[in-house]
């Protein structure tokens, strides 16, 4: 199994190459059960884990990513990334989570290695997931607590925050600080400015919204230019040796239509 276990400055490196994995039909999946961490996804309840947009700008070393969530009702995600190509120029690159029948990834002007496929989606996910973790740590009541602008200050020696996705991990090892301000900005929005203390230091800004209704993503939209790969168990040979993961695979299946990719089976 290929895990991912890094800290801040790793983050930054899986989006600049265009990397929440769902292994469940939830949002965002949960921490393993770890006395001495941080749980990831604590309780359900916590409305930090129910945004439908949420996003980011992640700075470290100096770049500069956006990234943009947008999540249905049905739990199928869009993640949108905006960063600078080697050439200097502006890229733009998309991944799409798909509930069907099947468990679905979509794929557009993503690099996406052989084998390690579903890199391309976690790195993202875990992102969102942190962020929303450090979201829930500075303020558990949720974001209904924030009616004005809110100083954010909190010094961890000893918890560590873990997150997960059913083929990676990450987080932030104690100790680290978190000091910015969370600020409502418009009905159910909420900006943030967060800085991270820590090996490496990180600077996080964005939006978390909630929105009554919430985005969709109808049968109609055209999958033309689209790569479609299938989630869930694969088998490769490693050296020699047979391995079997959890991961993404390019499928030969031509639907013409998100409808129709919902309503296909993977095999």
């Amino acid at each position: 199994m290929r895990i991912h276990k890094f800290k801040f400055f790793l983050i930054l490196l899986l989006l600049q190459s265009g990397c929440l994995l769902l292994a469940q039909s939830d949002v965002l999946t949960a921490a393993g059960a770890n006395p001495n961490r941080a749980q990831a996804k604590p309780q359900a309840s916590s409305e930090w884990y129910n945004p439908t947009h949420v996003s980011l700008n992640v700075q470290a070393e100096g770049v500069t990513n956006r990234v943009t969530y947008e999540i249905s009702s049905d739990h199928d995600l869009k993640i949108t990334t905006n960063a600078k190509g080697k050439r200097g120029q502006q890229e733009t690159s998309e991944i799409m989570f798909v509930n069907g029948h099947s468990k679905w990834m979509l794929a557009k002007n993503v690099p996406l290695e052989k084998g390690y496929e579903i890199d391309a989606l976690d790195g993202p996910v875990l992102t969102l997931e942190l962020v929303t973790e450090l979201l829930r740590t500075a303020v558990p009541g949720g974001p209904g607590e924030i009616t004005k602008s809110t100083a954010v200050n909190l010094h961890e020696k000893t918890k560590s925050i873990e997150v997960n996705t059913a083929s990676a991990s990450g987080g932030i090892e104690a100790p680290w600080t978190l000091q910015g301000t969370i600020e409502p900005t418009a009905a159910d929005q909420w900006s943030f400015d967060l800085a991270v203390a820590h090996d490496q230091p990180m600077h996080i800004t964005g939006t978390w919204q909630k929105e009554a209704a919430a985005p969709v993503f109808g049968d109609e939209m055209p999958l033309a230019g689209w790569q479609i790969l299938s989630l869930g168990p694969v088998k490769r040979v490693d050296g020699g040796a047979t391995i079997y993961d959890y991961g993404a695979q390019l499928s030969l299946k031509q639907p013409k239509t998100l409808g129709e990719l919902r309503e296909l089976a993977t095999k």
